[in-house]
């Protein structure tokens, strides 16, 4: 059986990690069975990241190589119908949300003070106060470094919810009045999608990113539908 390694539940969601969040869609979605094992440290993972599977005795890291890995091991049972012209629409898409979108994610909730001293206190609380704070400042830091490195922190607050109002208004128009992204059925993008909306409409973290979503029709019923299709 697949095992599925993520982080803890927290903000009142499935996952807080959308990578995380796409990959377990994507597991359910696709209806293959898994097993989930927890753990609130990254460092011992393979690339120091999650989510990774192992899958008989293979270790395979990375949401979209896991995806790929399990496409072709299990079929692309949510992909056999789609289009050359709807799987390039959907890796654009895709590929908007995990470049650009996820920046603006990663600003929300660890460069605004309040916001960041709520994830700190979530996930690493646990830690001792004596190196508590060398911790998180490095990995502050490193955010920070991490967001002028790719462009959009050189960017002001209001520049940053901007492209990423921008991001996700592209995405509800390739929705349009479909059920899923491309079509009458979920797709492998729609995991992604999903994903990142929900992390988006987090309660803890309201923004002006938060507050497009809330307020369109086509996206809070898209985030509801993928998540009663996968969850239950």
């Amino acid at each position: 059986m697949i095992e599925f390694f993520k982080f803890p539940s927290a903000f009142g969601m499935h996952e807080a990690s959308p990578f995380v969040l796409k990959l377990e869609t994507y597991l359910r979605l696709a209806g293959l069975e898994y097993k989930t094992t927890e753990t609130s440290d990254p460092r011992p993972a393979p690339k120091e990241k999650l989510p990774y599977i192992i899958d008989d005795g293979e270790t395979i890291a990375d949401s979209s190589i896991c995806i790929s890995y399990l496409k072709e091991k299990y079929g692309d049972t949510l992909g056999e119908n789609l289009t050359n012209e709807q799987h390039a629409i959907g890796h654009a898409v895709k590929t908007m949300l995990e470049e650009r979108t996820y920046w603006v994610v990663v600003y929300t909730r660890w460069m605004m003070p309040e916001n960041q001293k709520l994830v700190l206190e979530t996930w690493f609380g646990m830690i001792p106060k004596l190196i508590r704070g060398f911790i998180t400042g490095k990995i502050v830091k490193d955010m920070r470094k991490g967001m002028y490195a790719h462009g959009i922190g050189r960017h002001s607050h209001e520049e940053i919810f901007a492209f990423g109002v921008q991001d996700v208004k592209a995405f509800e128009d390739v929705l349009g009045d479909k059920p899923y992204l491309l079509g009458k059925t979920p797709s492998e993008y729609d995991a992604c999608g999903y994903g990142f909306l929900a992390s988006i409409m987090a309660k803890p973290f309201p923004t002006p990113l938060s507050a497009y979503v809330g307020n369109s029709k086509t996206l809070m019923a898209y985030i509801d539908r993928v998540e009663m299709k996968a969850f239950g």
